[in-house]
């Protein structure tokens, strides 16, 4: 029987009871629990799909402008087999310095200026080359290049995901330039290039003649008209990739716009997308509406996968404290819940989600998140919530948000499973009610945990905090409880890079090059 009173089904395998192999001793010490409830899965081929090639680790525009102009040179020179790949890391790492060390020094030496152009994100490498310039007030690029990164290739694998899809390089290992790599806007970048073979430091001042090569100044250089144009600007028989980052760049230019510089951007893309009165005349097409709705349908889903991250986090924290039962963790965290049953706690006390006069959603979700009563966290009862708004949003979406926002895995713990769960339970007290969904995601984490399992050298791996202690368990650590990334804080930095996006007087506005997602 599953939590709702009926039959395991066949989708409903993941979340059986497998036993003590859920135990078994990780490998490394580092050998800890990602994901536990699998319930990000949906966010990350959202991201994927509104973002393609975007990741999180890639922040920097002009990385990859220099990728392109590496694998122009790597063709220059020959170095095209399996046997050259050493040569050119060496290449790469030495290059990726230079460009990182014009960065750092225009940094401290500029940083308001460097961070209205550059934004947050430092330079790959920037705690092992800041070290060194304000040590000896000079970089050594040969040394920092053995340093900066643990990675044979740098940055280079980093970036090859996005290179590759947009046009740039092939994505190899030692990448041939692709169709969107122009050797005369790359030539911009053959300094970096000629730098990259220096023996002699560059020093603090040198490195201020060199401020054209910084991160920051690709927006109105050659480089940065060939990163927009193989972003942005169809090629031929490839215009999906383009034409869905000019629609999301347009979404984002227009949700930050005029909103202060600090903003938190999924919170402006939510109220954009989500709780706009009159989008689509503000948007101005169809086609943008359309994706805009995509966007809608991810934001609020990713309310619903946060929530459970936090509350998995919140049941399982005593553990880390000292070793106990599930039963106690479970006890512990039904205590925190009101006498009322799941009805009167959980869909009769739910913010106003509809303008019932204009049919536009309301922020029932941000309602939650500011109240004062979660001011120094999240309570449970207002996770629990959470979900259960999600789950009434299926009534209130449009087809387009509503495919978006449940979603095509069977088992992911979306808003249909919630709903069931809310109208089976509903008169229970809300507290018992709780207590088994508990014990179901004890259950569901050591399924997911044991579906990673893998054999290696050192004997069986298996990706869990938990580990038991005879009748005991102990969390090693603390489990993730931060929102899902869609990918908008990196998708931002390359915008602002770029010239799409800009900042004046500490607010977002257009870009000077915006018109190119237009």
């Amino acid at each position: 029987m599953d939590l709702l009173g009926g039959p395991l089904s066949g989708n409903s395998r993941l979340t059986g009871v497998l036993g003590p192999a859920w135990t078994a001793k990780p490998d490394t010490p580092e050998d800890t629990g990602r994901q536990p409830l699998a319930v990000e899965t949906v966010i990350g081929s959202h991201a994927a799909a509104l973002v393609p090639g975007v990741i999180t680790t890639t922040p920097h525009a002009r990385y990859v402008a220099l990728h392109a102009r590496l694998a122009i040179e790597a063709r220059r020179r020959g170095w095209t087999e399996k046997h050259d790949q050493d040569r050119f890391r060496d290449l790469v790492r030495r290059a990726e310095v230079v460009l990182g060390a014009v960065s750092v020094a225009h940094g401290l030496d500029e940083p308001d200026e460097h961070r209205a152009r550059a934004g947050d994100f430092g330079a790959h490498g920037v705690n092992t080359i800041g070290k060194e310039l304000r040590e000896t007030n000079a970089a050594d690029i040969g040394r920092l290049a053995d340093t900066y990164s643990q990675v044979p290739g740098g940055y280079l694998q980093t970036y090859a995901g996005i290179e590759s899809l947009v046009g740039l390089t092939d994505g190899r290992r030692v990448p041939a330039p692709g169709p969107a790599a122009d050797e005369g806007l790359l030539s911009a970048l053959d300094e970096v290039v000629a730098l990259a073979g220096r023996e002699q430091p560059l020093s603090r001042q040198q490195l201020r003649k060199l401020q054209h090569l910084c991160l920051c100044g690709i927006g109105d250089a050659p480089d940065g008209e060939c990163v927009r144009r193989a972003y942005f600007v169809d090629r031929d028989g490839d215009e999906a990739v383009a034409r869905t980052h000019r629609r999301s760049a347009a979404l984002l230019v227009g949700a930050l716009n005029g909103r202060e510089v600090d903003v938190s951007l999924d919170m402006a893309m939510d109220e954009w997308c989500c709780f706009t009165t009159g989008l689509r005349d503000l948007l101005g097409s169809d086609e943008l509406h359309d994706h805009a709705r995509t966007w809608r349908g991810a934001l609020l889903r990713n309310w619903s996968v946060w929530a459970w991250r936090l509350i998995w986090a919140e049941l399982v924290s005593p553990l880390a404290l000292r070793p106990g039962t599930r039963e106690e963790a479970i006890e512990q965290f039904a205590t925190q819940l009101p006498d009322a049953t799941v009805k009167q706690a959980l869909v009769a006390e739910l913010p106003a989600m509809l303008d019932a006069g204009t049919g536009t959603l309301l922020p029932a979700e941000h309602e939650l998140n500011h109240h004062p009563r979660n001011a120094d966290g999240w309570t449970v009862p207002d996770l629990l919530r959470l979900l259960a708004v999600g789950a009434a949003r299926l009534d209130h979406l449009d087809p387009a948000s509503r495919a978006a926002f449940v979603g095509t895995l069977p088992d992911d713990l979306g808003p249909e499973y919630v709903a069931k769960w809310l109208h089976q339970n509903a008169d229970r007290p809300l507290a018992g009610a709780a207590a088994d969904l508990a014990g179901h995601l004890f259950q569901r984490a050591e399924s997911v945990s044991r579906q990673k399992m893998q054999w290696t050298r050192a004997g069986l791996r298996l990706p869990t905090r938990l580990r038991r202690l005879g009748d005991r368990w102990r969390l090693e650590g603390e489990e993730g409880s931060g929102a899902v990334s869609l990918r908008l804080p990196t998708f931002t930095s390359f915008l602002r890079q770029l010239g799409v996006l800009a900042v004046s007087a500490d607010a977002w506005t257009a870009g000077r090059h915006v018109e190119v997602i237009r």
